[in-house]
């Protein structure tokens, strides 16, 4: 893969369930060690395009290629040791696992498996998100905001080239969310990860990201630096409601 090559490309995705269409020529890229945002009002199509991605829908149109490789058409456990990873708008931690068991799953499943000490990416990766010291807590015991800090860190030990964000800061507080933007600052810094972020705390993705797409009723509707989202009438007109201060 060239350094111009995008990490993941979309060209003219489509999925429709029923008669209802949810993605309707949807093209965007995330490119080496770039943050992208991805917002838009409830119902715009923001999981949908997730789980597009990793293989758990198949578009109706489009295809999706991963370092120019076409993925559509893989199936969904090999997505992972491909090299992309993701966590979920609903919190899907193993309750009954402690925390290190939970990131072990990543690390024995995910593309660092093959040939890698499985212990030492799973001590990493709770490391990177602050769990060191609540390794050993049955999950079931532990804190929204720890289990959120926990996907993320399950996600990390499949070593991914790509890390698929979904609304990571949901039903946290402002010092929780604090927290999780240094855990995805760290992650792109030290990683070299791309990621691409599906938020609704729009402050956050515009202080954090280098572009940020905007779809609405399924359609993609701005593309661009979080400085033109902000200014952008038609997303001002179908999600902010008035530019970001």
């Amino acid at each position: 893969m060239s350094a111009t090559t995008p990490v993941i490309e979309l060209d003219m995705i489509s999925k429709r369930f029923g008669g209802l269409v949810v993605l309707k020529d949807i093209s965007m890229s995330v490119g080496p060690g770039e943050i992208v945002g991805l917002i838009g009002p409830n119902g715009a199509g923001k999981s949908t395009l997730f789980n597009v991605i990793t293989a758990l829908y198949a578009p109706e149109q489009g295809e999706v290629r991963f370092k120019g490789r076409r993925l559509t058409g893989t199936r969904p456990h090999n997505i992972c040791r491909l090299g992309i990873a993701r966590t979920f708008q609903l919190v899907r931690t193993f309750l009954s696992l402690t925390a290190r068991e939970n990131v072990l799953v990543g690390a024995v499943y995910g593309r660092g498996s093959r040939g890698g000490n499985v212990n030492a990416i799973a001590d990493e990766a709770l490391a990177m998100v602050g769990l060191t010291q609540q390794q050993h807590i049955v999950t079931e015991h532990m804190t929204l905001s720890a289990r959120r800090l926990l996907e993320i860190a399950r996600a990390l030990a499949c070593q991914p080239s790509l890390l698929l964000l979904d609304e990571p800061m949901a039903g946290l507080n402002e010092s929780e969310i604090e927290r999780m933007v240094e855990v995805i600052k760290r992650a792109r810094g030290e990683r070299g990860l791309s990621i691409l972020w599906v938020e609704h705390k729009v402050d956050a993705i515009m202080k954090i990201c280098d572009r940020v797409v905007v779809i609405d009723h399924g359609e993609k509707i701005s593309d661009g630096t979080p400085a033109e989202t902000v200014s952008n009438t038609k997303v001002i007109e179908a999600y902010l409601g008035e530019p970001i201060a």
